[in-house]
C-alpha cells in the first residue's frame, strides 16, 4: 500500500505535468504559427515526425501520433498545399502513398526548432549545467517507464504499435 507522502508527491508531480503540458501546447501553436500561419498546431507533430522518421504511410504516420486518419488526412492538405509535404507512390506497394519532407518544409522546420532550442538556451541560463543533465536523464527514464508500463498492460503496444515518443524496449535498455 502506498504511503499518503507517496500519494500526495505523485499528486504534485501530476499537477506540474498538467502546467507543462499546457504549456507545450501553448509552444506548438508557437511553433505551428512560425512554420506558417495556416497550419494547425498538431501539423507541427506531422512534420517533426517525418523528419524523426523519414518517408512514412499516412497509416504508420498517423499510428505514432495516435490520431485518426481523416484528422492526419486534413493536416496532410493543409502541408501539401502549402509545399511542406509531398505524397509519391510507395515502390513496394503501387497502391499506398508516401509522404515526405519537402525541402521548403524541412527548412521551415528547422528554422523553428532552432529558434525554440535558443529560447530554451536562454530560458535555462541560471540552471547549472548539472540540474539540465539530471532533469534530462529524469525525462528519459520517465519515458522508458512509460514505454514498459504500456508494453506490459496493452498487449497491442507490446505488439509493436507505436506511441508518441515511446521507446522500443526490446531495441533501447538505455535508462540515464
Amino acid at each position: 500500500m502506498e504511503s499518503f507522502d507517496r500519494r500526495a508527491k505523485v499528486h504534485e508531480l501530476e499537477q506540474e505535468f498538467n502546467r507543462l503540458f499546457v504549456r507545450r501546447r501553448f509552444n506548438a501553436l508557437q511553433l505551428a504559427r512560425q512554420i506558417d500561419s495556416e497550419i494547425e498546431p498538431a501539423s507541427y507533430s506531422v512534420l517533426a515526425t517525418l523528419q524523426q522518421m523519414g518517408p512514412q504511410r499516412m497509416t504508420a504516420i498517423a499510428r505514432h501520433l495516435g490520431i485518426g486518419k481523416p484528422t492526419l488526412s486534413r493536416q496532410l492538405s493543409t502541408l501539401e498545399n502549402r509545399g511542406f509535404i509531398e505524397k509519391a507512390t510507395d515502390p513496394a506497394d503501387g497502391r499506398a502513398q508516401m509522404v515526405s519532407l519537402t525541402e521548403e518544409g524541412r527548412a521551415r522546420l528547422e528554422s523553428a526548432q532552432g529558434d525554440r532550442a535558443e529560447r530554451y538556451l536562454q530560458m535555462l541560463t541560471p540552471w547549472q549545467e548539472q540540474e539540465i543533465e539530471t532533469l534530462s536523464q529524469l525525462l528519459a527514464k520517465l519515458n522508458q517507464s512509460y514505454t514498459e508500463f504500456d508494453a506490459e498492460h496493452d498487449p497491442a503496444l507490446a505488439q509493436g504499435s507505436t506511441v508518441p515518443g515511446a521507446v522500443n524496449v526490446a531495441e533501447d535498455k538505455r535508462v540515464s
